[in-house]
């Protein structure tokens, strides 16, 4: 039972590592893999509003980014990633 009992309980060593995995990563478009024909769900996504989008081109990311992983979430065409 590493992960704890039904995984309620979390290893808080492995919580402090995907943070800081996260910290070190970037957040990217893949223009080559938006269809750039529709308003980006990603954009409403971002709870501080750090993807912004002109009409219907690719979204693009501002320093306000908190890399918190939602818009990866939701974006249909995986053309966001944390990397």
């Amino acid at each position: 039972m590493g992960n704890g009992f039904f995984g309620l309980f979390t290893n808080n060593d492995n919580n402090e590592k995907n943070e800081k995995d996260i910290k070190d990563k970037e957040l990217i478009v893949k223009i080559s893999r938006c269809p750039q024909n529709h308003l980006c769900p990603a954009v409403r996504a971002c709870p501080v509003g750090a993807l912004k989008q002109n009409g219907y081109s690719a979204p693009t990311v501002t320093d306000s980014c908190i890399k918190c992983g939602k818009c990866v979430k939701v974006c249909p065409m995986r053309a966001i990633a944390l990397q």
